[in-house]
C-alpha cells in the first residue's frame, strides 16, 4: 500500500515539476511630443509598457481576450496603469503587426471613453492619456494640452514565465523525499 502511494506521489511530482511555460509578450513604449506621426522626434517625453500572457501573432485582438494585460505608462510625469483604464475595456482592440523584423501595438476599438479615444486612462490625480482612434500612433494629455506620437514596440524576446504549477511540483518533490526518508527509516 505504502509503495503504490510512494508512487503516486512521484508521478504526481515529476509532472507538476515541469509546468509547461506561457510567453509574455511585452511591447516597451516610447512618446514623443511632436504630433506628427512616426518615427519618434527628440525629446523623448515618456514610456511604458503593455503586456499580456502569450502570442497570439498578427491581426486585431479584443483586449479582453489577452490574458493577464498589463498597462504603464509615464508621459510627461503623469502615471497610468490598468487601474486608470475610462474606456470600457470591451470596446479596445489591440492592433498587432509586424513590419520587417520590429512587432508593433496600436489600439483600436468603439471607444466609448470620456476623450473618444480608442482607450482612454484617467489616473487618481485627474491626470490622462488618450489614444488616437482607429488604430493610429497619435496619443493627446487633454489634461495638460500637449500630445504626440507614441510607438509600442515588442522587446527582442518574449519573456518566459513559468505556470503556478512549478511551485506546487516543486513542494510535491520536496514531500516525496521527505516520505522516501521516512520508508528508509521504518524498513
Amino acid at each position: 500500500m505504502k509503495s503504490s502511494l510512494v508512487t503516486t506521489l512521484a508521478a504526481f511530482a515529476t509532472v507538476a515539476a515541469f509546468p509547461s511555460v506561457s510567453q509574455a509578450l511585452t511591447f516597451d513604449f516610447e512618446f514623443d511630443a511632436v504630433f506628427n506621426g512616426p518615427p519618434l522626434d527628440p525629446p523623448i517625453v515618456g514610456t511604458g509598457t503593455f503586456s499580456f500572457d502569450g502570442d497570439p501573432g498578427d491581426g486585431t485582438f479584443a483586449l479582453t481576450s489577452l490574458p493577464n494585460f498589463d498597462f504603464f505608462f509615464d508621459v510627461n510625469g503623469a502615471t497610468f496603469t490598468n487601474a486608470d483604464i475610462a474606456t470600457p475595456v470591451a470596446n479596445v482592440t489591440a492592433v498587432i503587426s509586424t513590419i520587417g523584423s520590429d512587432r508593433f501595438v496600436n489600439f483600436s476599438g468603439t471607444g466609448g471613453g470620456p476623450f473618444g479615444g480608442s482607450i482612454d486612462f484617467v489616473n487618481g490625480l485627474g491626470n490622462n492619456i488618450t489614444f488616437q482612434p482607429g488604430g493610429g500612433s497619435l496619443y493627446q494629455r487633454p489634461d495638460i494640452g500637449v500630445g504626440g506620437t507614441y510607438i509600442g514596440t515588442v522587446s527582442a524576446t518574449p519573456e518566459s514565465v513559468p505556470e503556478p504549477a512549478s511551485a506546487l511540483g516543486l513542494l510535491m518533490l520536496g514531500g516525496l523525499g521527505v516520505t522516501s526518508l521516512i520508508k528508509k527509516k521504518t524498513v
